[in-house]
């Protein structure tokens, strides 16, 4: 059993210059896992997760899994995700790509960039080498769309460019050496024809190098609708670690282009967190997000996070 507290306090001002704020419980985890050898197959393992932002919040489940590695004959895993942008974790764990773009708050789970929703998926990775690996993974809307069985089979109006209520399948490649990262991946939605703003497909690379004293990386993710708009999301981060204090920034922006409605906006997040003991944190949060030059939502967050 593991799991994650978190206190805090969090303010935001929106773009007309209104302020809010105040302290409180943040989103805090209750994990728990289960692994069994499985002879002549392979380990198996099993993960229940609980969710909840405090009193009189309701639970969710998260990070809901079961996995069957078999070794060399890869791994297939079966699990239920909030799925945010594949962009999210370029150089450092905070990125702009959690932050919400109407709000500037990144505490709420939504994605300045992409954000798919709940989903169930299916995947199966394999490791080629020690430097290379690939996997395929089938993904469908789960709860609040049907429940989940094949509910990416009626849903496809409420899509866009998120492609939320879209089945996909996304093809992926990893490759790891010497603290370089590079990853790239194509995904195909089903539906695409059924709407004008239906995604058709994604494509997406990024890559990181960890110097020790730092790390760096940028990538990019373009979707493209059935009807040929284009949505490109582009990110670049920094994080150093000094001592317990861990620093780092990351900007990102998203043009959409071939619509009615071109656009350009980007955002910028800045975060740090100190260790006060190998499990108990002190950390802080600032995003601000720019909308076509007249939109500029902020945000800031400060929490204790304990670990166990």
């Amino acid at each position: 059993m593991t799991g994650a507290l978190a206190y805090g306090y969090s303010q935001k001002t929106t773009s007309a210059g209104a302020t809010s704020g105040g302290m409180g419980l943040d989103t805090s985890d209750l994990y728990f896992g289960i692994s069994e050898q499985i002879e002549g197959l392979g380990k198996f393992s099993g993960g229940l997760g609980i969710s909840t932002g405090g009193k009189d919040v309701a639970a969710d489940g998260t990070g809901n899994f079961i996995s069957l590695d078999m070794g060399s004959m890869g791994t297939v895993k079966i699990e239920n995700v909030y799925s945010n942008s594949w962009l999210g974790g370029v150089a450092s764990t905070g990125s702009v790509a959690y932050c919400g773009f109407s709000s500037g708050d990144c505490s709420s789970g939504v994605g300045m960039f992409s954000t798919y929703g709940y989903q169930d998926a299916l995947s199966y990775a394999l490791k080629l080498s020690d430097s290379l690996s690939v996997s395929v993974a089938h993904a469908e809307p789960s709860a609040g769309s049907g429940g989940g069985s094949a509910a990416g089979l009626t849903n496809y109006a409420y899509s866009g460019i998120n492609g939320s209520q879209q089945r996909h399948n996304t093809y992926s490649a990893t490759f790891k050496s010497a603290g370089l990262t590079i990853t790239g991946g194509y995904r195909t939605f089903d539906g695409a024809d059924q709407s004008t703003k239906n995604s058709n497909f994604r494509h997406r690379a990024a890559a990181s190098y960890d110097m020790g004293v730092a790390k760096i990386g940028g990538g990019y993710e373009t979707t493209q609708t059935t009807y040929g708009d284009t949505t490109t999301d582009t990110v670049i981060g920094l994080s150093a670690p000094l001592g317990a204090l861990t620093v780092s920034a990351q900007f990102g922006q998203r043009t959409k282009a071939g619509g009615t409605a071109d656009s350009t906006y980007a955002g910028t997040i800045y975060a740090a967190s100190y260790a006060l003991s190998k499990r108990t944190s002190i950390d802080g949060t600032y995003a601000s997000n720019q909308s076509s030059g007249t939109s500029s939502p902020s945000f800031f967050i400060t929490r204790l996070v304990h670990s166990f």
